[in-house]
């Protein structure tokens, strides 16, 4: 009796334990930037590169996107160096989380528009667009409504891949084409 008795109160204390060490940790829905006239989540900064002038700058971009992409001639929907704007239409691959055997599933491809404005001494980035690629567009921020009958666990774990992807992408662009500070004035 006292065996079954130690058996018991072994397996209910250690069992516990093994259980929360499987639980997961609540994915964390990251701030993604808002812009203020559309309600819809964008990327955008100016970023000074001291030194160059606007055909330099849109040069450095050109090659960083013929090199960053592995398809740039799908991709790059707009080129041209004399008024300074390059956009390009792009997506990257969103997974769900891994599974209880730590298999990972892929989710789809989420499309963004990056376009990049450039002039003497500075560049203007904007990441807009940003929808999951389904049968109809299909908003990021969707995502973040926990109310919308569509409303899925992993949406979180989206966001959180969609924001790290993004901010790759701009640490990639910005250190290739050279930046030195942000700031966002109103005639940039």
């Amino acid at each position: 009796m006292m065996r079954i008795t130690f058996i018991i109160l072994f397996s209910v204390l250690f069992g516990n334990i093994a259980l929360a060490q499987k639980e997961k940790a609540p994915v964390i829905i990251p701030d993604l930037p808002v812009d203020m006239e559309t309600g819809l989540y964008s990327y955008s900064a100016v970023i000074e590169v001291h030194g160059a002038n606007k055909e330099e700058i849109y040069k450095r971009a050109f090659n960083w996107a013929n090199s960053y992409y592995k398809n740039p001639a799908d991709v790059i929907r707009e080129k041209d160096p004399v008024a300074g704007k390059l956009l390009i239409k792009a997506r990257y691959r969103i997974n769900n989380e891994p599974d209880k055997k730590g298999v990972v599933t892929q989710a789809g491809d989420v499309m963004y528009t990056l376009t990049m404005n450039f002039k003497d001494g500075r560049y203007k980035y904007e990441i807009t667009k940003i929808n999951w690629q389904q049968t109809s567009y299909y908003p990021i921020e969707r995502w973040k409504d926990q109310s919308a009958p569509s409303y899925k666990a992993a949406f979180p774990y989206y966001l959180k891949q969609s924001d790290e992807s993004i901010k790759a992408l701009i640490m990639d662009f910005t250190t290739k084409i050279g930046a030195v500070a942000t700031s966002k004035p109103k005639d940039w």
